[in-house]
């Protein structure tokens, strides 16, 4: 042969023929599946937060970095641009032409401080001593398509001044075919309605995205219990209420969520400045912080933003979306009707009613309520207090039944611990049968009054952050149930030309007459039979006397309203239980009792005879036994007697 003797290979069975072929189809399966269920959502969901991410930083919404220039005045600042004004009843202040930025806005029924005629200011411009704004705009998906910023010098077309009936729009023309429109409308209360419009005869398709932001520089507004109630980045999104208090966002500066319902913004103790997005669209929602983390003067800026649904206009095409704001107070029956208005949803969380809300909510419209009756948050406190009281009565009523009936057997519990001296056993055996002889329970009287330990925290729950107490006077003394008392014990309430320190300060008239009657009250209570428990009783009234002197005024006045109808009821009870009321002496057996109980069982000197007894008794024993022994003969011995017989 031509080319020499070649042996042929030997040909792949048909067996793995086949599963090669079953073995690359598996494999193409997985790799396809894998690809369409994880890798490639995955890679998707990745490109669009990147591509979020830098149509943002091309608008301006990603905060950037953050000086800290010397604060200027706020009048000067605001009259350094060219604005529209607006007011309503409830509202004033301006919107700047460059940029089209809300940065201005006072709210005309608060004022910032007690006796001060300052109006609270919401917004303020970026270089003032607490700046904080909303801002709107579009985001474009071309990095070459213009759109207005923060330094855009918008027009205006139409009426120049807004008001509940009067719209304004405003203009601005990125030359090369696009035109972007800003009407803002306000009502009579704290909501304004922004409705953004573009216009597109370029000639080319555009994709733009919707935006709204706001953001503040600092920590400021009302920021001083961050441990008791939510200050900071808050929102509703999709199912859940998001809060981001300023510390926590230092250590986590970026935080996104994609929903297609909610709201989002900054709140305060008594104001909120939210953005509700269009609802039922898919938007996202971004909590940003920017800044040095190790600021002292903490002058990073806070932001939280939504960025919407991209809107595609084709050539000659216009299109529009409509959002609105929220600046104002917290005023929890505005909140609740602007949601069921705009289907917003929770918006009424913005007032932090914490976690016993179900007792908290219904305590604030009772006293929203009794104080549009009566005209006076302080009786409306006195009002809300007696319904409370009246509520729990059958719980107080069972406490202070037991209360009763522990004083009518205290001179019985005092017999008992002398005739037990020293047998414990048995003193708690005649004690319990006394105790069911007599129908007292000693728990019983404590119980009851846990239970009530829940309601007094809701209740100060909802006059922390009810705005209808900030600024609300009372009768005499007190002009701000929201403050604590103005007198103090320590110059005589004011005889004394003399400022006590700061933590004396606060001891005012209220909690003293608060005091009186926790002392009195504590009078009628039966003793404890514990010596350490009879000290921390002894110390209560003046412990817990200084600890509310600090809090609010109108705090104090439910507590000693709340003191002195249980005072009244207390009395009542012990008297239909035929027990006398010594208020400026002991009960009968009374003074025994607690000398008993404070010098102990193993002082008393019943006790001590005993003990002395028992040890006589024993060595009598010890002697008598002895004795036996020496006298008594050995067994061994007794066993031969009884061989020999």
């Amino acid at each position: 042969m031509l080319f020499g003797n070649t042996q042929d290979k030997d040909p792949m069975d048909p067996k793995d023929i086949r599963n090669l072929f079953i073995f690359l189809i598996l494999a193409a399966f997985v790799y396809f599946t894998y690809d369409a269920l994880i890798l490639r959502p995955q890679t998707e969901a990745l490109q669009k937060a990147r591509h979020i991410e830098e149509i943002q930083k091309q608008a301006g919404l990603t905060p950037g970095p953050v000086s800290a220039p010397k604060p200027e005045p706020r009048d000067k600042v605001l009259s350094q641009q060219e604005r529209v004004y607006f007011r309503n009843k409830e509202i004033a202040g301006s919107i700047a032409l460059t940029g089209a930025r809300m940065d201005d806005l006072s709210l005309l029924r608060f004022r910032k401080d007690f006796g001060n005629e300052e109006p609270v200011h919401l917004l303020s411009p970026d270089t003032t001593e607490a700046p904080r704004m909303i801002d709107y705009g579009w985001i474009a998906e071309t990095p070459s398509t213009r759109v207005p910023n923060a330094d855009s010098v918008w027009r205006v077309r139409g009426p120049a001044e807004l008001s509940p009936e009067i719209p304004v729009t405003l203009v601005w023309d990125n030359g090369a075919g696009l035109t972007f429109e800003r009407e803002f409308s306000i009502d009579n209360s704290y909501l304004f309605t922004i409705k953004q419009s573009v216009t597109n005869t370029s000639g080319k398709s555009v994709t733009l995205y919707p935006y709204g932001s706001v953001s503040q520089k600092g920590v400021h507004g009302d920021a001083q219990n961050p441990w008791f109630m939510h200050e900071g980045p808050i929102g509703w999104v999709g199912d859940q209420l998001v809060e981001h208090k300023y510390g926590k966002m230092r250590k986590e500066p970026a935080q996104g969520f994609e929903a297609d319902k909610g709201w989002t913004g900054l709140t305060d103790k008594y104001w909120l400045a939210a953005l509700f997005p269009p609802q039922n669209a898919s938007a996202r929602y971004n909590f940003t912080y920017k800044g040095d983390l190790k600021d002292p003067q903490n002058n990073g800026l806070y932001q939280a933003d939504f960025t919407g649904s991209a809107l595609t206009l084709a050539p000659g095409q216009s299109g529009s979306v409509t959002s609105h704001a929220f600046t104002g107070a917290k005023e929890v029956l505005i909140l609740e009707d602007y949601g069921q208005r705009l289907n917003i949803p929770h918006l009424d969380l913005a007032v932090d009613f914490g976690w016993l809300w179900f007792l908290s909510k219904p305590f604030f419209y009772g006293l929203h309520y009794l104080g549009k009756w009566t005209g006076n948050m302080g009786v409306a406190i006195i009002l809300l207090t007696i319904i409370i009281r009246s509520a729990v009565f059958p719980l107080t009523n069972t406490s202070y039944r037991s209360f009763a009936r522990m004083k009518k057997v205290a001179p019985e519990v005092s017999a008992l611990r002398e005739s037990c001296a020293g047998d414990k056993p048995r003193l708690q055996q005649e004690l319990v049968k006394l105790y069911e002889r007599e129908g007292v329970n000693p728990m019983a009287g404590c119980f009851p009054i846990l239970l009530q330990i829940p309601i007094f925290f809701a209740l100060y729950k909802t006059l922390f952050v009810t705005i209808e107490i900030r600024h609300a006077p009372f009768f005499g003394w007190i002009h701000d149930l929201s403050a604590p008392d103005p007198t103090t014990l320590f110059n005589l309430f004011g005889l004394i030309e003399w400022t006590p320190p700061v933590f004396l300060h606060n001891v005012g008239i209220w909690p003293c007459i608060m005091l009186l009657i926790m002392i009195v009250q504590k009078k009628l209570n039966p003793p404890p039979q514990d010596a350490i428990q009879r000290d921390m009783a002894n110390y209560f009234p003046f412990l817990i006397t200084y600890m509310l002197s600090k809090f609010a005024a109108g705090l104090v006045l439910y507590w000693t309203f709340s003191a002195l109808i249980g005072l009244i009821q207390q009395m009542i009870i012990m008297r239909a239980n035929g027990v006398p009321i010594y208020l400026f002496g002991q009960y009968p057996g009374e003074e025994k009792l607690e000398k008993q109980v404070r010098e102990g069982p193993a002082a008393h000197p019943l006790i001590e005879m005993a003990e002395h007894k028992a040890e006589e008794a024993l060595f009598r024993d010890q002697n008598e036994t002895a004795e036996i022994k020496k006298i008594s003969p050995p067994k061994s011995a007794q066993k031969k007697k009884k061989k020999k017989k």
